[in-house]
């Protein structure tokens, strides 16, 4: 009887076990590696967001300083699963020759022995070629050193449309069209894992086709652009300009009070001006938002993160210094 007990009790641990480990295989983390825009900001690098989830790390659009804010997170640039870019404009792939050039020379971040997989747009492809001939006679040197491998000299390109684009490992990312005015096409993602979604939007203003695929999302990533009251005052064609096609807060807002999420967090944040008027103050900005929304989010910071499992989204206690400091 007594050792049935302790058979039985052996197996109730072992499944326990094995409970625990899929909880903790099943969290997503999400981490802002860049918040910016095309305006350059010394503490709002380029756009761009890293998905962990199981054995997959995605990366969604590469702006300026992209492989840095890798670095400093410590996730090895060979390490990156697959790279999503929402449009091809400027400031979501100045990012990407860095990447693709230093993921696999011989240091702790690189040693990349593979191409780099690649997913956006009409037209990813003209990019994935361009980088490659950019560092084509690079790359020959490299070999003849020894210090690349050539399969890592490749890049492996293939263009997004609606809908599912990418399954591996019990991660799904399907991609949605949202509105950029001129721009298109532009792309939004939703990565779904272990029963929680996270969804980025970068360039948008408001849609229904974004909100119904951000309904019920664990964590929405929302890009937003604001000109401060004194510059709506000043130069409402300026401004008025650009919120044709960003959302402003107010925009931003309603997309959010439609759509739902249990946690926001604004990204891509334009902050327009002039130069005899200053750009908005982050205060500014959550005060237009909170009049417009009454949920839960957060103006998000280059290298902020967030946890998404069983218990709920919870933001990963954050210092703005972390922006300008090595690893370790």
């Amino acid at each position: 009887m007594q050792s049935m007990f302790r058979k039985c009790a052996a197996a109730l641990a072992l499944l326990g076990a094995v409970n625990c480990a899929t909880a903790r295989a099943e969290t997503m983390n999400v981490t802002l590696l860049g918040t910016g825009t095309p305006i350059l900001n010394i503490n709002r690098f380029g756009i761009s967001v890293l998905v962990e989830a199981g054995k997959q790390k995605l990366l969604f659009d590469a702006g300026r300083g992209v492989a840095m804010r890798l670095h400093q997170q410590q996730v090895p640039l060979r390490d990156i699963s697959a790279v999503f870019i929402s449009l091809l404009n400027s400031d979501h792939i100045t990012g990407l020759p860095d990447l693709y050039a230093t993921a696999p020379l011989p240091t702790d971040d690189g040693r990349l022995r593979k191409p780099l997989t690649l997913f956006g747009p009409e037209g990813i492809d003209n990019v994935a070629r361009g980088i490659e001939l950019m560092f084509k006679d690079q790359n020959r040197m490299r070999m003849l050193e020894g210090e690349v491998v050539e399969p890592a000299t490749h890049i492996t390109a293939a263009q997004v449309q609606e809908g599912s684009v990418y399954e591996k490992d019990g991660v799904k990312v399907t991609a949605f069209l949202i509105e950029h005015g001129h721009v298109k096409p532009d792309f939004g993602y939703r990565v779904e894992y272990g029963g929680h979604a996270v969804v980025i939007t970068d360039d948008t203003t408001y849609s229904e086709n974004l909100v119904a695929h951000a309904k019920h999302a664990d964590l929405m990533v929302q890009s937003v652009a604001i000109g401060s009251r004194a510059l709506e005052r000043a130069a409402p064609d300026y401004v008025n300009h650009f919120y044709g096609y960003l959302a402003s807060p107010e925009n931003a807002g309603r997309i959010l009070s439609e759509a739902r999420p249990k946690l926001a967090v604004f990204a891509h944040i334009s902050l327009y001006s002039r130069p005899d008027i200053a750009r908005a103050t982050t205060d500014e900005l959550r005060e237009r938002i909170r009049a417009a929304y009454n949920g839960d989010f957060v103006i998000g910071e280059d290298l902020m993160a967030f946890k998404i499992d069983d218990h709920g989204v919870s933001q990963v206690p954050y210092s703005p210094d972390v922006r300008h400091k090595e690893p370790g």
